[in-house]
């Protein structure tokens, strides 16, 4: 039996992580707050409500890269996921090249994932959540 998650980070981790990696929605879905939102980097990039983000999350399970590096940082209501993989990162203009990296900053309440926000740096993500950057020795 899977142990319940008992801090954001670790909703973070297991049930919006690895439920996409197992292809797992409906562990996902239980943890999306019924007002849920994700904006993108681009004005064009929204999943304005609950069923976007589902089908968006439907759409990269299917499509997983090969990722090199992932961080997540707590702070508070907030949990900064950091991803590096070629094929992440959407592109900031039409026809430009995937950035190979991308920060989301997850808002969390009462266990829900209730928001969602791209960034187009780690730094601005940290700060967008009140995050102290993570060294590592």
């Amino acid at each position: 039996m899977a142990r319940t998650p008992r801090s954001n980070i670790e909703i973070i981790w297991s049930d919006w992580l690895d439920a996409i990696r197992r292809g797992d929605l409906d562990a996902l879905a239980s943890r999306l707050a019924p007002e849920v939102t994700h904006r993108g980097v681009r004005a064009d990039l929204i999943c304005p409500d609950r069923a976007a983000v589902l089908e968006n999350a439907r759409t990269r399970s299917s499509q997983l890269p090969e990722v090199g590096a992932v961080e997540l940082v707590a702070a508070g209501d907030h949990v900064v996921l950091s991803v590096r993989a070629p094929t992440v990162g959407m592109p900031l203009a039409d026809g430009a090249p995937m950035r190979g990296r991308a920060s989301i900053v997850f808002t969390l309440r009462d266990g829900l994932i209730t928001a969602m926000q791209d960034y187009t740096s780690r730094r601005e993500a940290l700060a967008a959540a009140g995050a102290e950057p993570a060294v590592w020795d």
